[in-house]
């Protein structure tokens, strides 16, 4: 590796698994110090082990834990160099049969855990840092039977453009939306008799699902110091899925 970001200190919320898991596979192996962070105690110590990072066990969407963990942090670490909010979760359901509970806990985690990591930890990132948000393809085009995921997902897509903007010049603010990522979140869809395999590999017309990495790859570009001038955008990595 490159060494890209050697000397930067990087947090990436749900990192025990799937895009957050190679995300800071990734940010380790070109020199970051990363800080994992997942709900999941086991998941995410098994997780640290591999990669060689550090962990600390949290829900995203609880304000009071985020803020616990940014006085770990500060004690711990001093400034943040680079954020990513991957943290997210799916509950499949149309407007006629979303549970309110299923509303609630889709927006929370997806919508508002990346607002309160990014505005309770902003007053200890250095100037020149980095936020990286991960939407999703259906933050930019609705599919049926999601509406709550869809709408979580749009709303961090404009979230990244606000924040961008207020933070011009100091901070960087960036968006990837991946459509249909080989993750065990997909492994769950179809293990409960969701959806197939085969199906979500011709969502996209390259014919295939993506890989983590080839995430993880975005992800370095943008948080590295190659893209320093770049903020607000919304980067699609989706086998040409919002090309059709």
């Amino acid at each position: 590796m490159s060494g890209l970001l050697d000397g930067k200190i990087a947090i990436v919320t749900g990192g025990s698994k799937g895009i957050g898991y190679s995300i800071a596979e990734r940010f380790t192996n070109e020199g970051a110090k990363v800080i994992i962070c997942s709900r999941n105690k086991s998941e995410l110590s098994e997780a640290a082990a591999k990669i060689g990072c550090e962990s600390y066990q949290l829900d995203v969407s609880d304000s009071k834990g985020v803020k616990s963990m940014v006085e770990w942090f500060s004690k711990k670490h001093g400034q943040l160099d680079i954020l990513v909010n991957n943290a997210g979760l799916i509950r499949p359901g149309r407007i006629s049969d979303t549970t309110e509970e299923d509303w609630d806990l889709q927006i929370n985690v997806n919508l508002k855990g990346p607002f309160l990591m990014s505005n309770i930890f902003l007053p200890h990132m250095n100037e020149g840092s980095s936020i990286l948000n991960i939407s999703s393809t259906v933050g930019l085009r609705a599919m049926r039977g999601a509406v709550a995921y869809c709408a979580s997902k749009g709303g961090v897509v404009n979230l990244t453009k606000a924040m961008a903007l207020d933070l011009a010049g100091k901070i960087r603010v960036n968006c990837i939306c991946p459509a249909v990522v080989d993750t065990p979140m997909v492994d769950e869809r179809v293990q409960a008799g969701n959806i197939s395999r085969e199906l979500l590999d011709n969502v996209q017309p390259i014919g295939r699902m993506g890989k983590p990495e080839e995430i993880a790859a975005m992800a370095l570009h943008l948080c590295g110091p190659e893209a320093e001038w770049t903020t607000g955008s919304i980067i699609t990595v989706d086998g040409g899925q919002t090309a059709a």
